[in-house]
């Protein structure tokens, strides 16, 4: 005889995870398909509290403190519930008691949230699904699609101040490792930020691996940022010069290098 955990659930289980940023957004649901229902209205009634998804509660788990609809959030595990509307917006609630089974236990004094997040018509999707969409640096968003309608709720992150605060770490306890010095100015500099600093860890780096093609190529970016487009050519050529003696043919960052290269040349000509 079988016992049952040998057997297929319906609604099969599903893990996902997503990092944005430097946070960590995982979601355990179960996940319903249409075969052929009448989901909105039906099996799904609007109006009505609805477990968002299938079996025990849909919990969504935040590795930090996050931001939905620029409220903001604990770190921390939460039962994830919406209300279905007919038309416009749906409820969608987080709430603190993330082990019932589906609706049972829930209770409206233990929701930390509830926010209104506009619906939309979609293809055509047969089984339920929950997704970490348009993810940037710092921001995502949590989309719940089903039958003919989606769902979506804007999620931001912090990331400068921990990584303001990981960098500061890092390069008290640098010492020789260029590396460190050579990522943490790159960071800076794609994002704008500390560029003085970033300067000095670039001329440290440079120091401490002369013959690396990433520290020239980082004060060629450096040099661009301040409009000082010659030496940004001269320092990107000694970088597309040591990268080919590293690497060959098959030097990674070749078209990238050549390209600034010739955007840099149109600019002080």
């Amino acid at each position: 005889m079988l016992h049952a955990q040998n057997l297929p659930l319906a609604s099969p289980k599903c893990e996902y995870s997503q990092i944005v940023g430097l946070t960590k957004i995982s979601i355990q649901y179960s996940r319903p398909s249409v075969k052929g229902r009448k989901i909105w209205g039906q099996l799904v009634p609007y109006d009505v509290t609805w477990r968002t998804g299938a079996n025990e509660a849909t919990v969504i788990t935040f590795s930090d403190d996050v931001w939905l609809n620029d409220l903001r959030i604990a770190a921390g595990s939460y039962a994830l519930y919406t209300i279905p509307h007919k038309r416009g917006e749906w409820d969608v609630i987080l709430n603190k008691n993330s082990r019932s089974w589906g609706t049972t236990g829930f209770r409206p004094e233990d929701n930390v949230l509830s926010i209104k997040a506009r619906s939309r018509k979609v293809p055509f999707t047969e089984t339920f699904s929950i997704d970490i969409e348009n993810i940037t640096r710092t921001t995502a968003l949590l989309v719940m699609t089903w039958e003919k309608i989606a769902v979506s709720v804007p999620i931001r992150v912090e990331v400068d101040e921990k990584v303001n605060k990981n960098i500061t770490e890092a390069i008290k306890t640098a010492g020789d490792n260029w590396i460190i010095y050579a990522n943490s100015a790159e960071y800076c500099l794609r994002n704008n930020i500390r560029l003085g600093e970033a300067k000095q860890w670039i001329d440290r780096a440079l120091e401490l691996k002369p013959n690396s093609f990433f520290p020239h190529w980082l004060k060629a970016d450096y040099a661009a940022l301040q409009g000082n487009f010659k030496e940004a050519i001269v320092s990107a050529e000694e970088a597309l010069r040591l990268g080919i003696a590293e690497s060959g043919s098959n030097f990674l960052y070749k078209q990238e290098i050549e390209k600034s290269i010739a955007l840099w040349r149109s600019k002080i000509n």
